[in-house]
């Protein structure tokens, strides 16, 4: 991606003018020509533009490079997630008044879909979304056939809006495809689906054991790397616990505590 689309799509995010864009440093003109490719932006000028609106250049170029093989909605997922970790609200506005100028395909209707739950959580009215907004997720959820990246994120986000009898149906569909999930990001979702879908479970005293096993056994082939401890961890915890192997989950309980997972350890369903 050049510089000059790189501006574009990080002042759309931003929902700024060309202007404000711009700001003291360049006029509105000269910066408008730079968008269209028909002048050169100097780099110390390109840097105080970023500085301006808070954008560190190496993480302005390390987007230059990933966008070579990232399409619109990765951008947008991208921004959606790091706006939701940063706890920035005021940006997530920003990356739905973008998504709402585009053309409403699949995609772009996940991903609003996706921007009101974590509007939601940040807020903490989750509990008062309104109910056509609910209807609108779960329909996505019921209708999607071909599992990506942006429909399994939506429906990690949204696990809670479905009953027991619903996941089970969503589980069974996600794990009679989940040998084609190769990517990272792929399988990143798909560890917390697993997860989430399990404790929910437990929680639920979910009569679908095969279910419930098949979820586990995924969890326990995660390859065995570093960067995949948690989900080989959790997937034992659950195992023991289906098998009322309750020291054992103690001790992976008190393991995570041990290395400050508190916060999580207290949402955990415990027995």
């Amino acid at each position: 991606m050049k510089i000059a689309n790189g501006l574009k799509q990080i002042r759309k995010m931003l929902g700024l003018s060309q202007e404000k864009m711009a700001g003291n440093i360049l006029t509105k003109s000269y910066y408008s020509k730079i968008e269209r490719g028909e002048f050169e932006i100097k780099a110390c000028d390109l840097v105080k533009i970023l500085e301006l609106h808070d954008i560190k250049p190496s993480k302005f170029f390390s987007m230059l490079e990933k966008n070579n093989k990232k399409s619109k909605y990765d951008y947008y997922i991208d921004a959606l997630r790091e706006s939701y970790y940063e706890n920035d609200l005021i940006r997530i506005q920003k990356v739905v008044d973008s998504l709402k100028n585009e053309h409403h395909d699949r995609r772009i209707n996940i991903l609003l879909a996706l921007a009101v739950l974590l509007e939601a959580n940040l807020e903490g009215n989750r509990d008062r979304i309104p109910i056509s907004e609910i209807n609108t997720i779960k329909n996505l959820i019921f209708e999607t056939d071909n599992w990506d990246k942006y429909s399994l994120c939506l429906f990690s986000m949204s696990m809670n809006l479905f009953n027991i009898e619903e996941l089970n149906v969503i589980m069974r569909q996600i794990l009679d495809k989940c040998h084609h999930y190769a990517s990272n990001d792929l399988k990143k979702f798909m560890s917390a689906i697993l997860v989430n879908y399990l404790d929910y479970s437990f929680r639920f005293s979910n009569q679908n054991t095969e279910t419930v096993w098949q979820s586990i056994t995924q969890l326990k082939q995660t390859e065995p790397k570093p960067k995949n401890c948690f989900t080989l961890i959790m997937g034992k915890y659950y195992e023991s616990l289906l098998n009322k192997d309750y020291k054992r989950t103690h001790e992976i309980i008190n393991f995570l505590q041990q290395i400050g997972m508190n916060d999580f350890v207290k949402k955990m369903y415990k027995k």
